[in-house]
């Protein structure tokens, strides 16, 4: 049963790899190869594989399609439907999901158009809440995402929720509340009650997103800092509604029940206790389940409980690697996709781990030792799924994880639900327990807070791909039974995951990475042992800027831990916003800027023309701005010059017109570049003909944001550089560009990440021919 689960599920990860999809019609072979599976035994596996491939195919193209017309893309529409979830307060906006019920336009109306999509309504006066019929006037794009290494995957993210379509709503003026309570969502409906219970009964009390994240699965009212504690004492897991939520619920009810049951004499004998009690934890998980909307995780977790208590109705008795095996077919049919969350790696990987290296060996051990062994199976168990998905692992989630398991799920979660349940009937009573409830988390943050401050609580590391395939069979053996031959093998096999590091430029060559930030400008540079960071991308809210989103994300995965020089060329948002991030996230040594009095550091220096080092065989100047320069904001921008053995480079941030020809009139033809950053984003200020001239660049790299506000880059000056015989690669089309400057190989360009990390749901890129 198992080898079949899993030749099924290879078949669906294959197509989760392909750039394209084939066409849905190949999924009319299912109709020849289940049978054939069923009755030819010794080509079940193969032919199990592309059952599974096909099975996913069919479903992709029902998440993918209708998608949203290219030619609607920055156009305003006329849509009608129902807010889908709970909307979320982003600073100056309100975001959330939309179902599209009708879409319109000046040219007629749409009928094809996709089902769901996430909206952002900026400066809105409006109460928004869930299960609200409303008519908007919107713009929308395709999903896109940030597309640079180690960052977080927004298009697969969106594809995976069956988000086809983002936008924001447009002016505010039109839009008009069609019904205020959609009673064809009872469901919504409910979910929306209890969240207005929880905050009538709370408040502002920091704890009130908390409970309603374990409520009804909405963690918007979550403080940053909260999520950044739990991210560190590998506790997230917790307050995220899934398979540990819906288990402990389930469990308890189940042996409530039971025990209840088996006190009703004649009845046990007309109806066994099991099976009632199976019935109500298949009550009590669903229930949860949907409180929480039915989300992806809540889903998987509702069919494994469903599988796992249908054993005990139907009185069938199997080994539990059968009934793991036989849930992960059920949760692969229902959703094929589920496979591109990491939640289903890790919820299926935990479950696994347990019944391999616990559940045969625990019979004599008392209560606390056998949930220790529990931890630290898992903590070793997942170290390797967790660096290969998150870049990161928490070293004292065993100890974290040993308190606030039951502290969560024994207590904090059964009060949640029964205080919010009470609140709809009683207002005192729902204050009470949901009150004591935050007295217990705020306990819990205290815990947390504790094990937080100590050193190396958290390590970041990328290990390579293939690093995961000597790590499985090491656990294996580090996890056996005592007494097993070979055991220390498993150090051995492990060590890779550990101890690889990424490659590093030569003595005398250096690296440069124009990173993906959208609307920004951020850029990395590495030589042999040293690494400078050029501008920190934007701050777009409270909860999210390119410097934690982007920058912070990829120095871990090049596994850097000190950034030598952090440069912010000057203080628009665009450049800077990303800054504070960056020097909380990892080891600043020193920083450089115009703006010195908007940043706070230890070693801070103001950038002035004539400043020069040298790091390991490359030499970096300062060529701009000079001492006593005087020019707008963007003319103060600190340009770099660099000159390795394989070639030259020109970093400008947004520096203009003014700031262009008085580096023409100083330096002439020392300008002279083999690359070259186009200033200020492909603007009309920038990008004269003298200066370009001088720069004479042979690649000309430009970050710029998808549809931006501002419509860069100019036409007229990519004409220049097109005129000049210099290639231009851009952030949109490629994602993060990487570049080579050796001296052996001269330049070499690598494959723009949007390209080499395509997937069918990615948004277009642009394959990089030459790499030179």
């Amino acid at each position: 049963m198992m080898l079949t689960s899993l030749a099924f599920l290879l078949g669906i990860v294959v197509l989760q790899h392909c750039e394209v999809l084939p066409a849905p019609a190949w999924g009319v072979l299912l109709l020849l190869f289940v049978p054939l599976s069923i009755a030819f035994r010794a080509l079940r596996l193969p032919l199990l594989i592309f059952c599974g491939f096909l099975w996913a195919l069919l479903q992709a193209h029902g998440q993918l399609y209708p998608e949203l017309s290219q030619q609607w893309e920055g156009n305003d529409l006329m849509v009608e439907g129902v807010i889908a979830s709970i909307p979320q307060n982003r600073g100056r906006a309100v975001r959330f999901l939309f179902d599209l019920d009708r879409v319109s336009h000046a040219g007629g109306r749409q009928d094809e158009f996709p089902r769901r999509i996430r909206l952002s309504w900026y400066g809105s006066t409006q109460i928004l809440h869930l299960a609200q019929r409303w008519k908007f006037t919107v713009r929308l794009k395709r999903p896109r995402g940030f597309k640079n290494p180690g960052g977080f995957d927004y298009e697969r993210w969106l594809f995976a929720q069956g988000i086809r379509a983002t936008g924001y709503v447009r002016g505010g003026e039109g839009a008009v509340l069609l019904t205020d309570r959609v009673s064809s969502r009872p469901v919504d409906l409910l979910r929306r009650t209890l969240a207005d219970h929880i905050t009538q009964a709370l408040g502002d009390e920091s704890n009130r997103g908390v409970i309603t994240a374990l409520t009804i699965g909405d963690r918007s009212a979550m403080s940053p800092q909260q999520w950044r504690l739990l991210l560190s004492t590998g506790t997230n897991h917790l307050l995220a509604i899934s398979g540990l939520h819906i288990g402990l619920v389930a469990g308890l009810i189940y042996f409530l029940v039971l025990r209840m049951w088996s006190l009703a004499g004649q009845l046990c004998l007309k109806w066994p206790a099991p099976r009632i009690a199976a019935i109500a934890a298949i009550g009590a998980g669903c229930g949860y389940a949907m409180l929480a909307g039915f989300s992806v995780p809540t889903q998987r977790a509702a069919i494994m409980l469903c599988v796992v208590m249908g054993a005990v109705l139907l009185n069938r008795t199997k080994r539990a690697v059968h009934t793991l095996a036989l849930a992960l077919m059920v949760v692969l049919i229902w959703d094929s996709l589920a496979v591109l969350s990491a939640g289903f790696w890790l919820s299926f990987a935990a479950v696994a781990l347990i019944f391999y290296a616990i559940v045969d060996r625990l019979s004599e051990q008392r209560l606390w030792w056998r949930w220790g062994r529990v931890q630290w199976v898992l903590a070793i168990g997942l170290f390797p799924l967790t660096l290969i998905l998150f870049q990161r692992v928490s070293l004292v989630a065993p100890i974290a994880n040993l308190f606030a398991v039951p502290w969560v799920g024994m207590l904090i979660v059964p009060l949640t639900l029964m205080g919010s349940l009470l609140a709809t009937v009683s207002t005192v009573a729902g204050e009470f327990v949901l009150g004591v409830a935050s007295a217990l988390l705020d306990v819990f943050w205290v815990g947390l807070d504790w094990l937080a401050d100590f050193p190396m609580a958290q390590w970041h590391h990328l290990p390579p791909l293939w690093a995961l395939m000597p790590a499985i069979p090491g656990l294996i053996l580090l996890l056996a039974p005592r007494g097993w031959p070979g055991r220390w093998l498993g150090l051995v096999l492990f060590s890779p995951l550990v101890l690889t590091s990424p490659s590093k430029p030569a003595p005398g060559d250096y690296w440069v990475t124009l990173l993906d930030v959208g609307q920004g400008l951020s850029m990395v540079i590495e030589t042999r042992n040293h690494t400078l960071v050029y501008d920190a991308g934007a701050r777009f809210s409270e909860y999210f800027n390119a410097g934690e989103a982007v920058v912070a994300p990829y120095l871990r995965a090049r596994g850097v831990r000190t950034v030598d020089l952090l440069v912010i060329s000057h203080g628009d948002n665009d450049h800077i916003g990303g800054a504070d991030a960056i020097m909380h996230r990892l080891k600043v040594a020193r920083v450089l800027t115009s703006v010195p009095e908007q940043l706070e550091h230890p070693s801070i220096d103001i950038c002035v023309a004539g400043m020069r080092w040298h790091w390991d065989g490359v030499d970096f100047e300062v060529l701009h701005p000079a001492e006593q320069w005087q020019g707008s904001k963007n003319d103060q921008s600190c340009v770099l010059f660099l000159q390795g053995a394989g070639g030259s480079m020109l970093i400008t941030g947004d520096i203009e017109s003014k700031a262009e020809q008085r580096l023409t009139t100083v330096y002439q033809d020392r300008l002279a570049s083999d690359i070259m950053l186009i200033p200020h984003h492909g603007s009309r200020s920038s990008s004269t003909s003298d200066f370009l001239e001088q720069v004479a660049p042979r690649l000309a790299l430009l970050s710029v944001g998808s549809h931006n506000r501002f419509h860069l880059p100019a036409q007229q000056v990519l004409g220049r550089y097109e005129a000049l015989g210099a290639r231009v690669l851009d952030t949109v089309n490629y994602g993060a560009i990487g570049v080579s400057i050796s001296l052996g190989r001269g330049l070499e360009i690598r494959p723009g990440f949007r390209q080499s990390d395509k997937r069918y749901w990615s948004a277009g890129s642009i394959d990089i021919q030459s790499p030179r």
